[in-house]
């Protein structure tokens, strides 16, 4: 299956918080691919971050996990967290309240992967 928007895992220590996420899967930010470009939409702790970049080794530092993902419609939560989870899971159309963290997210997804590739009796279950 085609995706059209992809969530980008990486770790993070930079926080105080860090130490009680994944040790691995600490932050999460959002590239769409669009015509010869990628759009970036990424929210920290200092700032958020909206930028369009023409090569995307310019945006991915190692280590990092790649999911891709099929946008689905938005659902306007007033309840939604001010975090990289919360605007990540805006921008995919993750209704779930539940996902709090970006190790998550990432399970989520992968659950969600795994499952397409049951119906369509693919191998694949990787993000």
């Amino acid at each position: 299956m085609f995706s059209d928007i992809y969530v980008v895992f990486t770790n993070d220590d930079g926080n105080w918080w860090s130490k009680f996420l994944h040790k691995e899967i600490k932050h999460c930010f959002v590239i769409k691919p669009d015509q010869s470009h990628y759009i970036v939409h990424s929210k920290t702790t200092a700032k958020f971050d909206l930028f369009t970049s023409w090569n995307k080794d310019d945006i991915l530092d190692e280590p990092f996990i790649m999911c891709g993902y099929q946008q689905k419609e938005t659902n306007n939560n007033l309840l939604m967290l001010n975090t990289c989870v919360g605007h990540a899971k805006q921008l995919l159309g993750i209704n779930n309240m539940f996902i709090l963290t970006p190790y998550q997210l990432y399970k989520h997804l992968s659950n969600q992967k795994r499952q397409e590739n049951e119906t369509t009796k693919s191998s694949k279950a990787n993000c």
